[in-house]
């Protein structure tokens, strides 16, 4: 039991460390783009989604019954309708990993006629396992 326990306690703090060191690179690019400008934020955008791919559920925060939701701030190509850009800004540590992961392969529907970045956040829920 002391085993499972220090590596469980282990496993937190190497991934508490990797969002730590995320968050202080300021987030993840989705592409080879560093956070471009954007002409203006949306606001929750997880409803406007044509393709908003699930997130798994990481077993370390099953264990420690990590649950609730992660928001991920994006930055959406308007002529593509990708991800280009994706940080997250609020949820468990054990949960954001997962979310900002799956939040770079989100899609939305282009728009052909204008150029530019348009900014929002996505909100992923994770529920509490029985």
């Amino acid at each position: 039991m002391r085993g499972l326990f220090r590596t469980g306690t282990l496993c937190a703090t190497l991934l508490l460390l990797f969002d730590w060191g995320v968050a202080q690179s300021g987030g993840f690019k989705c592409g080879n783009q560093i956070r471009p400008q954007s002409k203006m934020n949306l606001g929750d955008v997880t409803k406007k989604a044509l393709q908003l791919p699930r997130p798994k559920y990481p077993q370390v925060a099953k264990t420690a019954g990590a649950y609730g939701n992660v928001k991920v701030q994006v930055v959406i190509d308007m002529n593509s309708g990708a991800v280009v850009w994706a940080q997250t800004i609020t949820g468990h540590p054990l949960l954001q990993a997962a979310a900002s992961d799956v939040a770079c392969k989100a899609r939305f529907a282009p728009i052909f006629d204008a150029d530019g970045f348009v900014s929002g956040f996505l909100t992923y829920r994770f529920a509490r396992r029985r």
